[in-house]
């Protein structure tokens, strides 16, 4: 056998090799090609709110840690009302906000802001657990659940 033909042997011996060992894994060069073809790219996107019924309210928005949400009707609460309303905001890294129609971000200082129809979304210092006490206090209003326009 002349060199060639020994390194054609010597070839096929290690990719019948490797087709045992990745069959014996549960993988194919099928699977292994598909992967190695396929990049992760991170989500851009997080859940940040849930709609859940509260009376006599009706559907409102919580985060997803159980807070009611409220909006400022006449703007946006700055210095030191945010020691009583406190901003909901995107985790760092994302910015598509998921759990209701109409949510959208604004820009808060170097993060982003979770809007509702426009409207920026807050909750209330003096909640707990799923309480909605905030409601008509300084001017905020509970975010209730509406149709897009």
């Amino acid at each position: 056998m002349n060199g060639v033909m020994r390194r054609l042997a010597a070839r096929r011996a290690l990719t019948a090799s490797l087709t045992l060992l990745l069959a014996g894994a549960g993988l194919t060069s099928a699977a292994m090609s598909a992967g190695a073809a396929t990049t992760h790219r991170p989500s851009r996107s997080a859940v940040v709110v849930e709609e859940r019924t509260h009376a006599p309210f009706g559907k409102i928005l919580y985060t997803t840690h159980h807070r009611a949400l409220y909006y400022e009707k006449t703007g946006s609460c700055t210095g030191g009302c945010l020691s009583v309303w406190p901003p909901l905001l995107m985790p760092k890294g994302k910015t598509v906000p998921k759990g209701a129609s109409c949510l959208a971000t604004a820009k808060f200082g170097r993060r982003l802001q979770v809007t509702y129809h426009h409207h920026r979304l807050y909750t209330f210092i003096d909640d707990s657990g799923g309480s909605v006490t905030g409601n008509g206090v300084e001017g905020f209003a509970v975010a209730r659940v509406v149709k897009c326009k």
